[in-house]
């Protein structure tokens, strides 16, 4: 549902070396936060939370560039697709924290717990508050 659309966009500009250049040209000159759009090649769910982090992050100049060729934008306007966008953005990124959290040498089992339990007690308040709003 969100990520089809993004893989999506994000093959579509990246598919030719014109459009490609074109966006790259359009976020120099907007000083935009990232200077290009990685190609998706079947990305790992590590890498998902920063694909989707730099997608979000330039969603206006995207949409931009999409209506600067006539490309279809509704769903880049769509409340609903955009809230699951963040909320999908923002559990990657806790997943890839956590599993920082939880990777390196001279961790001990307690680390761990420790950082499980991090992670699991505002997803067990997310989980409530997502359960009570049905």
């Amino acid at each position: 549902h969100v990520m089809t659309p993004v893989v999506r966009i994000i093959n579509s500009i990246r598919s030719e070396a014109k459009q490609h250049f074109s966006f790259k040209v359009l976020l120099d000159e907007l000083s935009a936060e990232y200077r290009d759009l990685q190609l998706h090649t079947d990305f790992r769910w590590l890498s998902r939370g920063r694909i989707l982090l730099r997608f979000l992050s330039l969603m206006s100049e995207i949409k931009d560039f999409m209506k600067s060729r006539d490309e279809d934008t509704s769903m880049l306007e769509d409340t609903a697709w955009l809230l699951d966008l963040a909320f999908l953005t923002d559990i990657t990124g806790k997943l890839n924290n956590l599993n920082r959290a939880l990777q390196g040498k001279g961790k001990t089992v307690a680390d761990m717990i420790s950082a499980l339990n991090a992670f699991k007690a505002p997803m067990n308040i997310l989980s409530a508050h997502l359960q009570w709003k049905k």
